[in-house]
Protein backbone atom coordinates (compact mmCIF):
# COMPACT_ATOMS: atom_id res chain seq x y z
CA UNK A 1 0.00 0.00 0.00
CA UNK A 2 1.39 3.37 -0.77
CA UNK A 3 1.89 6.19 1.33
CA UNK A 4 0.10 9.50 0.46
CA UNK A 5 1.81 12.08 -0.85
CA UNK A 6 0.43 14.75 1.20
CA UNK A 7 2.78 17.56 -0.74
CA UNK A 8 0.61 16.27 -3.75
CA UNK A 9 -2.24 16.36 -2.20
CA UNK A 10 -1.90 19.94 -1.84
CA UNK A 11 -1.17 21.36 -4.57
CA UNK A 12 -3.21 18.82 -6.76
CA UNK A 13 -6.24 20.00 -4.56
CA UNK A 14 -5.46 23.37 -5.33
CA UNK A 15 -5.73 22.66 -9.11
CA UNK A 16 -8.99 20.53 -8.44
CA UNK A 17 -10.24 23.32 -6.32
CA UNK A 18 -9.70 26.20 -9.31
CA UNK A 19 -11.46 23.91 -11.58
CA UNK A 20 -14.54 23.37 -9.19
CA UNK A 21 -15.07 27.25 -8.90
CA UNK A 22 -14.70 27.67 -12.18
CA UNK A 23 -16.85 25.33 -13.30
CA UNK A 24 -19.20 26.50 -10.43
CA UNK A 25 -18.85 30.13 -11.58
CA UNK A 26 -20.44 28.81 -15.27
CA UNK A 27 -22.84 27.11 -13.21
CA UNK A 28 -24.10 30.35 -11.59
CA UNK A 29 -23.91 32.21 -14.59
CA UNK A 30 -26.29 29.69 -16.14
CA UNK A 31 -28.88 28.92 -13.34
CA UNK A 32 -28.08 32.03 -10.46
CA UNK A 33 -30.44 34.54 -12.04
CA UNK A 34 -33.09 32.08 -11.50
CA UNK A 35 -31.80 31.07 -8.05
CA UNK A 36 -31.64 34.39 -7.06
CA UNK A 37 -35.09 35.23 -8.29
CA UNK A 38 -36.64 32.31 -6.25
CA UNK A 39 -34.84 33.40 -3.03
CA UNK A 40 -36.17 36.90 -3.24
CA UNK A 41 -39.81 36.03 -4.12
CA UNK A 42 -39.63 34.11 -0.13
CA UNK A 43 -38.46 37.78 1.03
CA UNK A 44 -35.41 36.56 1.14
CA UNK A 45 -32.05 39.01 0.10
CA UNK A 46 -29.41 37.13 -1.86
CA UNK A 47 -26.53 38.05 -3.45
CA UNK A 48 -24.80 36.33 -6.13
CA UNK A 49 -20.63 36.85 -5.53
CA UNK A 50 -20.49 40.06 -6.86
CA UNK A 51 -19.07 41.37 -2.85
CA UNK A 52 -15.13 40.46 -2.62
CA UNK A 53 -15.86 39.32 0.60
CA UNK A 54 -18.17 36.68 -0.61
CA UNK A 55 -15.83 36.18 -3.64
CA UNK A 56 -12.97 35.27 -1.46
CA UNK A 57 -15.16 32.27 0.95
CA UNK A 58 -16.40 31.11 -2.12
CA UNK A 59 -13.11 30.93 -3.81
CA UNK A 60 -11.08 29.68 -0.15
CA UNK A 61 -14.43 26.76 0.21
CA UNK A 62 -13.45 25.42 -3.18
CA UNK A 63 -9.81 25.13 -2.83
CA UNK A 64 -10.25 23.39 0.66
CA UNK A 65 -13.06 21.10 -1.17
CA UNK A 66 -10.40 20.90 -3.79
CA UNK A 67 -7.65 19.77 -1.59
CA UNK A 68 -10.52 17.28 0.17
CA UNK A 69 -11.18 15.59 -3.52
CA UNK A 70 -7.90 15.02 -4.03
CA UNK A 71 -7.08 13.43 -0.51
CA UNK A 72 -9.99 11.61 -0.96
CA UNK A 73 -8.64 10.30 -4.08
CA UNK A 74 -5.18 9.34 -2.48
CA UNK A 75 -6.60 7.41 0.19
CA UNK A 76 -8.97 4.87 -1.78
CA UNK A 77 -6.48 4.61 -4.71
CA UNK A 78 -4.82 1.45 -3.23
CA UNK A 79 -8.24 -0.35 -3.26
CA UNK A 80 -9.31 0.88 -6.72
CA UNK A 81 -6.29 1.38 -8.01
CA UNK A 82 -5.36 4.56 -10.06
CA UNK A 83 -7.10 6.22 -12.74
CA UNK A 84 -9.59 7.88 -14.04
CA UNK A 85 -12.52 5.52 -12.68
CA UNK A 86 -11.06 5.99 -9.04
CA UNK A 87 -11.34 9.86 -9.87
CA UNK A 88 -15.06 9.23 -11.22
CA UNK A 89 -15.48 7.52 -8.06
CA UNK A 90 -14.25 10.22 -5.97
CA UNK A 91 -16.11 13.16 -8.16
CA UNK A 92 -19.37 11.26 -7.41
CA UNK A 93 -18.70 10.65 -3.61
CA UNK A 94 -17.73 14.16 -3.12
CA UNK A 95 -21.08 15.43 -5.23
CA UNK A 96 -23.48 13.79 -3.22
CA UNK A 97 -22.19 14.54 -0.06
CA UNK A 98 -22.14 18.41 -1.29
CA UNK A 99 -25.63 17.23 -2.96
CA UNK A 100 -27.33 16.23 0.56
CA UNK A 101 -28.02 19.88 1.85
CA UNK A 102 -29.85 20.90 -1.65
CA UNK A 103 -31.93 17.82 -1.30
CA UNK A 104 -32.50 18.78 2.93
CA UNK A 105 -33.40 22.27 1.60
CA UNK A 106 -35.96 21.11 -0.84
CA UNK A 107 -37.54 18.82 1.25
CA UNK A 108 -38.09 21.53 3.41
CA UNK A 109 -39.77 23.05 1.01
CA UNK A 110 -37.69 26.12 0.89
CA UNK A 111 -36.83 26.28 -2.45
CA UNK A 112 -39.14 24.44 -5.07
CA UNK A 113 -37.35 21.17 -6.88
CA UNK A 114 -36.86 23.19 -10.44
CA UNK A 115 -35.03 25.40 -8.92
CA UNK A 116 -32.38 22.90 -8.16
CA UNK A 117 -32.27 20.40 -10.29
CA UNK A 118 -30.14 21.40 -13.03
CA UNK A 119 -27.36 22.86 -11.10
CA UNK A 120 -27.54 19.57 -9.15
CA UNK A 121 -26.98 17.68 -12.15
CA UNK A 122 -24.22 20.37 -13.69
CA UNK A 123 -22.11 20.04 -10.58
CA UNK A 124 -22.57 16.15 -10.89
CA UNK A 125 -20.22 16.63 -14.10
CA UNK A 126 -18.19 19.76 -12.48
CA UNK A 127 -17.44 17.31 -9.59
CA UNK A 128 -16.19 14.27 -11.68
CA UNK A 129 -14.35 16.60 -14.22
CA UNK A 130 -12.70 18.50 -10.92
CA UNK A 131 -11.58 15.45 -9.50
CA UNK A 132 -10.23 13.78 -13.03
CA UNK A 133 -8.17 17.26 -13.13
CA UNK A 134 -6.62 17.13 -10.07
CA UNK A 135 -6.22 13.09 -9.94
CA UNK A 136 -4.55 13.39 -13.70
CA UNK A 137 -1.67 14.97 -11.91
CA UNK A 138 -1.43 13.56 -8.39
CA UNK A 139 1.19 10.96 -8.10
CA UNK A 140 2.67 9.07 -4.94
Amino acid sequence: MGKINWGRVFVCGLVTGVVTFVLGGLIIAVWGKDFEAGVTALGRPFALPKSPGLFFIILVLNLVMGIVIIWLYAAIRPRYGPGPKTAAVVGFAMWLIMTMSDVFIMSLGLLPVRMLVGPIAASLAAFIAAAEAGAWLYKE
